[in-house]
Formats: C-alpha cells, structure tokens, sequence
C-alpha cells in the first residue's frame, strides 16, 4: 500500500515510486548504491513532510540536490540543471 503520492507541476498526483527517484538521481551520474541510500532517506524526509500524504515534486527536487550536494557537487549541479521536457 502506498500512502505517499507526488504532486507533479501540471496539478497532477502519481504514486510515490523509489525506483523513479533511483533512476533519476543515478541519471544524474550518481553511483547506483549511493542513489539508493539517498532516495531511501529523501522518502523518509517526504513521509515525514508530506501533507495529507501528499508532497510537491518540486520539494522533492530541492531535497534531493540539498541531499547529494556534500557527496557529489557536479551531480547535485546536473540534477539541478535537467528539466524534463
């Protein structure tokens, strides 16, 4: 049961998914092992923060480059760059 859902800047809610969030932190060039640690504590932090199970992709976002900054600075700074189109 998922009880944490994203809401994406076009208003949409989509389930919370770790694996998204691995892929997407790995894509950034982040090793596959430290890209798991870090999701896996980004959603506790989202648990922590969501309101009414719900948290903004756009704070998940910030979180994520406040997160993999200290380890990986030119990853935190490709993370922070990509737009999806």
């Amino acid at each position: 049961m998922n009880d944490l859902n994203v809401k994406k800047r076009d208003g949409k809610l989509e389930p919370w998914s770790v694996d998204k969030l691995v892929t997407a932190i790995g894509k950034a060039g982040v090793p596959i092992e430290a890209a798991q640690n870090f999701a896996k504590n980004i959603e506790g932090w989202a648990k922590g923060t969501a309101q009414k199970g719900v948290i903004a992709s756009t704070e998940i976002r910030d979180k994520v480059i406040e997160f993999i900054k200290g380890e990986y600075p030119s990853q935190a700074d490709n993370f922070q760059t990509f737009k999806k189109q």
